[in-house]
């Protein structure tokens, strides 16, 4: 057996100890379905009055989102988790994104019944000032240094909500990526590492991020501007209640130091729990954007001033990242356009989930601007335009220091 599908067949049969956590912790749905104010969310995060975050284009590509079944932008039926990340050197590309993409699982003539049920990962070229990609096909598929599962009339094993992020110090592209069984009932974080993204071949699997646990979706920060900081790996838990906090010297082996990190906060917003986000960027003032998303678990029908899912921000620390200094009063945006709620191709009732907003994309466009960008209704992708405005005072610190 290959050492890629000996690391695969590792994470497919990983630990069911964290499975205890599927219930235990997690508040029932009614408590997450506050809606504003929040007045028991905390202001007492030791930089709070220093950042805010607001949204400056709500809908960047007028009325429409980036990618699209129904626009003819792939051909398969779902499109979503959109991260991003620069082209290397000598690309053509402006933009590079990781899309996880299914087929309409519902149907019986499933092109791949071995992954649809949980998807499968494609790497798109991209222009996000535009709002174009690369056509969606099949021969965008890859398998992140691992054979794709094998072609049976049943579900095997699928790829989902990616994450990735580029570290200049080595020029290498680290993707984190969900592998899952028939409906995710085992689910393992996998690392898989590339010098040229575009190039399927060239992914090498480095295994699981936190062997022996079952983890769902984690963001990477690499530390390598500060002498001796370790790099740091923010690891949902797979009861998407908490956020754990691993740490590694090499950017490969991880072991988790913060099991709590962060958490949802009772009376608040994202009292029912944080799941890691995109990978952070770095602010002015040597801070950094940390996007997370939360699950408030609602049914399909049921109704909820949140939505299923919608994402917040918290800021972490220039010097010391693993310690949040500001975090979000109130959700950033909440599911509203068609492609969030339930009309994703434009008729009712045709989102895979309704009100759903889930970010794992972030791209920096300068004097601390970002494009989020999103999965909505588990169906397309989009983005929203965000601004975060630092206090000057934490500049100028920033600065003479």
């Amino acid at each position: 057996m290959a050492k890629s599908q000996m690391l695969l067949a590792a994470a497919l049969a990983t630990s069911t100890v964290e499975g205890a956590a599927r219930a235990g912790g997690v508040p029932p749905s009614s408590v997450c379905a506050l809606g504003p104010p929040y007045p028991s969310c905390p202001h007492n995060y030791p930089a709070q009055t220093a950042f805010d975050v607001r949204v400056v284009e709500r809908d960047p590509y007028h009325g429409r989102p980036l990618i699209s079944a129904a626009r003819g932008d792939s051909t398969f039926a779902y499109n979503f988790n959109g991260p991003w990340f620069p082209p290397p050197a000598g690309s053509t590309a402006a933009d590079g994104l990781i899309v996880r993409v299914q087929e309409m699982w519902q149907l019986p003539n499933a092109t791949h019944p071995e992954w649809t049920d949980t998807g499968a990962l494609t790497v798109v070229p991209a222009d996000l000032q535009a709002g174009t990609v690369g056509h969606i096909n099949q021969s965008r598929v890859f398998w992140a240094g691992t054979n794709p599962p094998p072609r049976v009339n049943q579900h095997e094993w699928g790829a989902i909500d990616p994450r990735i992020v580029y570290r200049p110090k080595t020029a290498e592209y680290y993707l984190t990526w969900d592998n899952c069984s028939f409906e995710c009932g085992f689910r393992s974080s996998l690392l898989s590492i590339s010098t040229t993204p575009f190039d399927h071949d060239s992914w090498t699997l480095v295994g699981p991020i936190i062997p022996h646990m079952q983890t769902a979706g984690v963001s990477l920060l690499f530390n390598d501007h500060l002498p001796s900081a370790p790099h740091l790996a923010f690891v949902s838990t797979y009861n998407c209640f908490s956020i754990s906090l691993a740490e590694s010297t090499d950017g490969r082996s991880w072991a988790v130091t913060d099991p709590d990190w962060m958490q949802g906060r009772s009376g608040c917003w994202d009292a029912c729990g944080a799941i890691a986000g995109p990978q952070p960027s770095i602010l002015s003032s040597g801070d950094y954007l940390f996007i997370y998303n939360i699950d408030t678990r609602i049914g399909r029908n049921v109704s909820n001033p949140l939505g299923r899912c919608t994402i917040g921000w918290a800021i972490l620390d220039r010097n010391d990242p693993r310690k949040v200094v500001a975090r979000a009063p109130t959700a950033l945006v909440t599911p509203e356009l068609p492609w969030e709620t339930t009309k994703c191709a434009g008729t009712p009732d045709s989102c895979q989930t309704p009100n759903v907003i889930f970010a794992t994309g972030l791209k920096p466009l300068g004097n601390d601007a970002f494009l989020v960008i999103y999965g909505g209704g588990d169906t397309d992708t989009a983005a929203v335009k965000i601004q975060v405005d630092v206090k000057a005072s934490r500049v100028n610190n920033a600065a003479a220091h």
